[in-house]
């Protein structure tokens, strides 16, 4: 989620910022120091001023919420003393706005999530002092925080700068968890095998779209589904070294592959699915509850998705037609066997900054490092919820049904296994694998995600300044590649002219100012490549 703004309006911002960190600066204090404790007998307090995700249940949850009581009880249990761990949920859709008028106000808690430290509605708050340096801090309170996270994590510009730690990871449930899936079923109808090279993904493509597989009386079922703005669509891109977010060292510049001549091979290759009716018309519109009703409907012979999916929507209880076989994929490969279907990633999804003006902020550190833990009751809570209420320990034995309304309803089991769970994303957790009727297809899912991925030298790269405040630049709705992509696809316009013109028009309009930013990071992080 990215809040998008004027320079004028950036300013501001910054100004802003900066006279929230002296008044905090004068009532807070540094990493180093830190404050008596509160009385034993009353409850330290820990709010998390947090995004409600699109989450139904995060939407309507009240500061009283039962899950927020039974974190708070469980945390109290295990250091033996009263804590009140409480969440202030803000509105998704204008996060960033609210939190900018916050930072003018002064009013915010201890705790903030982020998308990243220097998100254009803070970009200076860490080099200005109103995030807390929490290096030594993690260091002396923090051991198994410090220990759970691994360095590659650590080093993400969502959490650090210059070597020093402003942020507390929120973690994906891997690295990377996104793969391809396929209807099996189909396959076998088709007499095929799974899909391995491109070749073979157009065969199963036109196979699709010319037998009835799902006997309605009409050839309407869709080969490949994308939805709009290509999220989760992106299978295709790596096979052409044209992964639209990553950046590659070419003719003595750090470029983005948005702007780079394989970029046109994959256009075009995407002229072809939508020229020979492979994918869906509406490719660059499609919502995401349209995407997933076609996906659950039967009408969709491939797609990608989230490996998570395998533990709710596409567990067999879930789906309307439980004879629909979906197993995962690793994208194309190439001649060697090598499949890039996404880029190498840090697994931080997002981050959790602690103000200057916290009074204990060593408090909050141990609260984090609780979460990496081995507190059996902490994680059958991120897993299962309340006990009594989401989950029963029945002698020893786990009953969690996922579907049950009190998890299912308003999304409430995300609620209390991502939403809440400062750790990150728990869907993925042992306790809930071991459980689910697709484990061995999770299984085989995770193997495939440690194995696809593209190498990223961008990796630890801050956006660049010019990007940061120019959304068109990058690769998203409404952005000028994302126009050019579109009129080509489509048949407005031809493929040279088209990307020419876009690539001349997205450096005059800020691009080459970030590719000569890259390219000083890049020199600085690599040196300088041989001729």
């Amino acid at each position: 989620m990215t809040a998008e703004g004027s320079m004028l309006y950036m300013r501001k911002a910054s100004i802003w910022l900066l006279l929230a960190a002296v008044g905090l600066t004068a009532a807070g204090c540094k990493s180093k120091g830190v404050s008596e404790p509160a009385p034993e007998d009353k409850p330290y307090e820990l709010t998390i001023m947090m995004q409600d995700g699109g989450n139904e249940y995060a939407k309507t949850a009240k500061p009283d919420d039962k899950y927020f009581k039974e974190l708070s009880r469980l945390y109290s249990a295990y250091r033996g003393k009263p804590y009140n761990i409480r969440f202030e949920i803000l509105r998704h859709d204008d996060y960033f706005k609210q939190m900018t008028v916050r930072f003018a106000a002064g009013e915010f808690p201890d705790i903030m999530w982020t998308d990243g430290i220097g998100n254009t509605a803070h970009p200076n708050a860490a080099e200005d002092g109103v995030f807390l340096d929490l290096t030594d801090l993690i260091d002396r309170y923090g051991p198994n925080l410090k220990r759970g996270i691994a360095d590659i994590s650590w080093k993400d510009p969502k959490v650090s700068k210059n070597g020093r730690i402003y942020g507390i990871p929120k973690m994906a449930a891997l690295p990377n968890m996104t793969v391809d899936f396929v209807r099996n079923d189909w396959l076998k109808k088709l007499g095929l095998s799974e899909p391995r090279t491109l070749q073979d993904y157009l065969n199963y493509f036109e196979a699709v779209k010319s037998n009835d597989l799902d006997e309605n009386g009409q050839k309407d079922e869709i080969p490949y589904l994308i939805r709009g703005n290509f999220m989760f669509s992106t299978s295709f891109f790596g096979y052409f070294n044209a992964y639209p977010t990553l950046w590659q060292f070419r003719d003595g510049q750090f470029q983005p592959n948005l702007i780079l001549p394989d970029m046109k091979q994959a256009i075009m290759f995407h002229k072809e699915l939508f020229d020979k009716g492979y994918v869906n018309r509406n490719l660059f519109t499609l919502k995401t509850t349209d995407w997933d009703r076609l996906v659950r409907s039967g009408k969709v012979g491939m797609w990608q998705h989230q490996i998570p999916a395998l533990m709710n929507t596409y567990d067999p209880d879930a789906m309307p037609d439980a004879n629909m076989d979906i197993v995962p994929l690793a994208g194309p490969k190439d001649e060697k066997g090598n499949a890039y279907l996404v880029p190498e990633q840090t697994g931080v999804n997002a981050a959790y900054v602690i103000f200057s003006k916290a009074k204990q902020p060593e408090e909050i550190i141990r609260f984090f490092d609780w979460l990496y833990t081995d507190d059996t009751a902490k994680n059958r809570f991120f897993a299962y919820g309340i006990e009594g209420q989401n989950f029963k320990d029945v002698n020893g034995r786990i009953q969690f049904d996922p579907q049950a309304p009190v998890n299912k309803e308003k999304g409430a089991s995300i609620f209390f296994q991502v939403m809440i769970n400062p750790k990150g994303d728990n869907r993925l957790s042992p306790l809930l694998i071991q459980m689910s009727k697709n484990f061995e297809k999770i299984d085989t899912a995770m193997r495939i995600a440690r194995t696809n991925t593209i190498h990223n030298e961008s990796l630890y790269m801050p956006m660049p300044e010019a990007m940061r405040t120019n959304p068109d630049l990058g690769f998203q709705e409404n952005s000028m590649f994302m126009d050019m992509f579109a009129k080509v696809v489509l048949g407005k316009e031809p493929i040279d002219s088209a990307f020419d013109s876009f690539v001349d028009d997205w450096k005059k309009r800020g691009g080459q100012k970030a590719i000569d930013e890259a390219t000083q990071w890049y020199i600085k992080e690599y040196g300088a490549p041989r001729p």
